[in-house]
């Protein structure tokens, strides 16, 4: 009887629980203004957290670390935006020039195809891409002034996070029920460490991508040098699709400047692919350890869902908000088996292999004392038949 009014309570649980994280994503993607700041922000800060705390021991006052730190803050953003700026300039004066060699590989295409004489490629396949160009450019001036808000707003509430930093961890302590003030400050200082090792490691990890395909443009000649090693550093904290979306660029660039010269395509190609390689597929799993026990599915699909909710943007933060859910769910009893499926399983096979290491201990040790049974048995026997 217990059991059967168990279960229905229980399945009861798991829909609100459901309902409730479909109506959050939701909230979150409605009001994506606000939301997406604020989440940039936390993760700002639990960058900045432990640069703060060196300075700490090396007894420079609060004040003028937290000013230090918003100084480092306001660079970063004003180059964010000369960059930005600098690069639509340099790519609209070269626009022309990459339209007619686009000219050219289209009519290429044509040919290799063997369409009609004078026919075009791309017309061939409504593709209208020079309106894609121009409405492509005037979509990113006219977002200039909303991501400039963003950068803003950002930056006021990463602010009043470092300043209210000290003061946290004690709020949390009596906000929290009786008993537990101390669970969840454990929980918050693992939450602290782990993502803001992840994400200084992973900014480690970007700078040298980003300075590697800065000096295999240079290398190849290839155009915007400075560019592409700023968006490899950029397009590396977004797992595995990054690192695809930046090589493809560059690949698409080098097609557009050098062709038909198929050996500086290649040369272009080889290099980046050999960068990714290496630093995608042995450096970072290297360096970055089990830092996050996260699967690699679940990884690509919190990708999508972020994307889906903050567009590119999620995507960055993907990673750490699953990590932190990971951690959270570990933590309460209830929410448990969502971080066991959500984890990449290394843990729980070790387990696995050593539970059945033991078992096969004990089927041995069992077999050995039947053994060693059944030997006295048939000592026993002749003595038996003797008497």
């Amino acid at each position: 009887m217990l059991e059967n009014t168990k279960t229905p309570r229980d399945a009861g649980k798991s829909a609100l629980l459901i309902i409730a994280v479909i109506l959050v994503a939701a909230a979150m993607k409605i009001a994506s203004a606000v939301t997406l700041p604020l989440f940039i922000s936390v993760f700002l800060f639990l960058l900045f957290n432990p640069f703060l705390n060196r300075l700490e021991k090396m007894k420079i006052p609060r004040w003028l670390g937290v000013m230090i730190a918003m100084l480092l803050l306001l660079i970063i953003l004003l180059f964010a935006g000369w960059f930005f700026f600098f690069t639509i300039d340099r790519l609209v004066q070269r626009l022309p020039m990459y339209i007619r060699r686009f000219t050219v590989i289209d009519a290429w295409l044509a040919e290799l195809l063997d369409l009609e004489t004078g026919s075009s490629f791309l017309a061939y396949i409504n593709f209208d891409w020079q309106g894609l160009i121009l409405s492509s450019l005037s979509s990113v001036s006219e977002k200039a002034i909303s991501v400039v808000s963003m950068a803003s707003l950002i930056y006021i509430f990463v602010l009043f996070l470092l300043l209210e930093r000290q003061s946290l961890i004690p709020k949390l302590k009596i906000a929290a029920p009786q008993g537990k003030g101390m669970r969840i400050a454990v929980l918050f200082e693992r939450v602290n460490r782990q993502i803001s090792k992840y994400l200084l490691l992973k900014s480690l990890i970007s700078i040298a991508t980003g300075v590697l395909f800065y000096l295999a443009c240079l290398a190849t000649g290839l155009d915007f040098a400075i560019m592409w090693g700023v968006l490899a550093f950029i397009l590396n904290f977004i797992p595995s699709i990054g690192s695809i979306i930046i090589t493809v660029m560059t690949i698409t660039m080098a097609l557009l400047q050098f062709f038909p010269n198929w050996a500086n395509i290649i040369y272009v190609a080889v290099l980046m692919i050999s960068i990714q390689t290496v630093l995608g597929n042995i450096l970072d799993p290297r360096i970055q350890g089990v830092q996050l026990n996260l699967s690699p599915f679940v990884i690509l699909v919190s990708l999508s869902l972020w994307g889906f909710i903050w567009g590119v943007a999620g995507m960055f933060l993907a990673v750490p908000i699953t990590s932190v859910l990971q951690i959270v769910c570990a933590n309460v009893n209830s929410l448990k088996p969502v971080a066991v499926m959500i984890g990449s399983g290394k843990s729980y096979r070790k387990v696995v292999e050593e539970e059945r290491r033991r078992a096969r201990e004990r089927a041995k040790r069992r077999a050995a004392r039947e053994k060693r049974r059944n030997g006295r048995h048939e000592a026993k026997e002749p003595t038996k038949i003797s008497d």
